[in-house]
């Protein structure tokens, strides 16, 4: 069957119903951007490159509200790429984790894990920024130092 639409013949398909299926919630929470893995001791979150200001603050938004997200230390760890944030981008990341940081967690610590000079000057920028904050931010430059400290 053809049906007439703006000028242009369309063929009218016949799809199938959609089986819509129950999704867990913090699967599909996991694998947003960025990805968020929870281990064992830890959280951990892998922006991927490239990742911009609004994407940081999804993922902040769902550690700090998703209901299934342990209370836990995190790790982040991004891949070496030129971010696209600004350094006013980093004083309200600070401010929207002031402002909405739980009471009563656990969450004492989190590491920072770079991959380049840039990266690095950034992430201490904002450690130093951030050093009113409930939680303690240190930046490595080597993953296994970040676990290692995250798991003291």
């Amino acid at each position: 069957m053809w049906h007439r639409f703006a000028n242009r013949r369309i063929q009218a398909l016949d799809l199938p119903a959609l089986t819509i299926m129950k999704v867990n919630p913090i699967n599909a929470i996991q694998t947003m951007s960025p990805e968020i893995s929870i281990r064992k001791e830890y959280i951990l979150v892998e922006p991927k490159a490239g990742i911009n200001y609004r994407e940081i603050r999804r993922a902040l938004a769902r550690l700090l509200y998703a209901s299934g997200i342990p209370d836990k230390n995190g790790i982040w760890v991004f891949r070496e790429s030129q971010e696209k944030f600004s350094d006013d981008d980093l004083y309200k990341l600070k401010d929207i984790i002031k402002e909405n940081y739980p009471k009563d967690v656990m969450i004492n610590k989190t590491a920072i894990v770079v991959g380049s000079e840039s990266q690095s000057r950034t992430a201490e920028s904002f450690r130093q920024n951030a050093e009113d904050l409930p939680l303690e931010i240190r930046v490595f430059s080597d993953f296994q130092a970040a676990e290692d400290w995250i798991k003291e």
